[in-house]
């Protein structure tokens, strides 16, 4: 008896083994295509399961390996994430030729200068004392209203008859015009679609004129093409990739337009889509509902909202007037304003007892503490 419950035992035990021994191999996705001729300059692509916008754009939409492209044709970051651009508009125009020809398209436009971000985008930045990146959705506009259709700057009706309305956040134009006013550049980048946002942005009238028709406001505007995504092996990860930074989200990266990162911040409410927090000033999400039904009866939310691009820029303000009379970067004065500042201006504030003024002075001082 003993004998035959310890086979019994000894077979129960094993038929997990022997189970999952013969189960099949859980599902995966697709790998990229070997003959691939654009391989060697392509990032490969992640599961769908990944991505929950993994659908959303029609056509080839890869992601360039943007030092590679760098590396090979001799182009700037931003000229290269450029082709990452012509490339998709290729690929959504169903131009003849597939992925090699839209390829040799994409180079030879930017090799020609042509820049869909805008013109002359380069050599502006590049002389620019500071530079301020300013998202869309939910920063400078909300496009979901559905219940205060009474209460928006914006209505666009799209082919299948449906219409957008988009609510600008309040303080937009003078936050704008004191930006430039300052010395610095303004830049949009918008996370979505590339050919809804133009045509938003067409309809978004400054003085009468298409505001990316306006001179003198906007220096580039970028769209979801221009997101990138990043290896390990990309930049200090090249010699040793346990000190690569990878980016798996499709994200926008400020090195587009300072490839230092000293003169340039980000203004925006999703930092899921950012890698870089010592650039990016966090900003509540502009609700317009919440706006549209309080502003009235002017509500410390209705109030938050109408200040929050003025507080934004009275901060770059306080940062631009430290920069002239202390030196350093731009990044550095700004600094305590930022994702990664703020968190070191609370941590001094509550464990030191500083004030905020004080815990500011300290940190645009004592930057390197600063810790991403």
């Amino acid at each position: 008896m003993v004998a035959r419950l310890s086979h019994l035992v000894a077979c129960s035990l094993a038929l997990p083994v022997l189970a999952c021994a013969s189960a099949p191999p859980p599902a995966v996705d697709a790998p990229a295509v070997l003959d691939d001729p654009l391989a060697e300059v392509t990032l490969a692509p992640l599961p769908d399961w990944t991505d929950r916008y993994a659908g959303s754009n029609p056509g080839d939409m890869r992601f360039f390996e943007i030092g590679a492209l760098m590396e090979r044709y001799g182009f700037s970051r931003l000229e290269a994430v450029e082709v990452q651009n012509h490339f998709r508009d290729e690929s959504r125009a169903g131009a003849a030729g597939g992925p090699a020809v839209w390829f040799e398209t994409a180079l030879q436009r930017v090799k020609a200068g042509t820049l869909e971000c805008g013109h002359g985008v380069e050599e502006r930045l590049a002389k620019a004392p500071f530079i301020v990146v300013f998202d869309l959705d939910e920063t400078l506009w909300d496009q979901h209203i559905e219940r205060f259709d009474g209460c928006h700057d914006l209505a666009l009706t799209g082919a299948k008859g449906k219409t957008r309305h988009i609510q600008l956040t309040p303080g937009w134009r003078e936050a704008l015009e004191r930006v430039r006013a300052l010395g610095g550049e303004v830049v949009l980048f918008s996370a979505n679609l590339d050919d809804p946002t133009w045509a938003a942005l067409r309809a978004w009238t400054v003085d009468g004129t298409p505001l990316p028709d306006r001179e003198g406001l906007v220096t580039a505007i970028l769209t979801n093409s221009y997101l990138v995504r990043q290896s390990k092996h990309e930049g200090a990860g090249r010699a040793n990739p346990r000190r690569g930074h990878p980016v798996m989200e499709a994200s926008k990266d400020l090195r587009l337009f300072d490839e230092t990162l000293d003169r340039v911040i980000i203004v925006d409410d999703n930092p899921k889509r950012l890698f870089q927090p010592r650039n990016t000033r966090w900003f509540p999400p502009f609700d317009a509902d919440a706006w549209c039904a309080q502003r009235d009866e002017k509500t410390p939310t209705a109030v938050a909202y109408g200040n929050g691009l003025t507080r934004v820029v009275d901060e770059i303000e306080s940062a631009v007037t430290w920069m002239r009379e202390h030196g350093g970067t731009f990044v550095a004065a700004y600094l305590p304003f930022t994702i990664a500042g703020r968190e070191h201006v609370r941590f001094l504030q509550v464990g030191a007892g500083l004030s905020e003024e004080a815990a500011v002075k300290w940190v645009r001082e004592h930057p390197d503490e600063v810790d991403d």
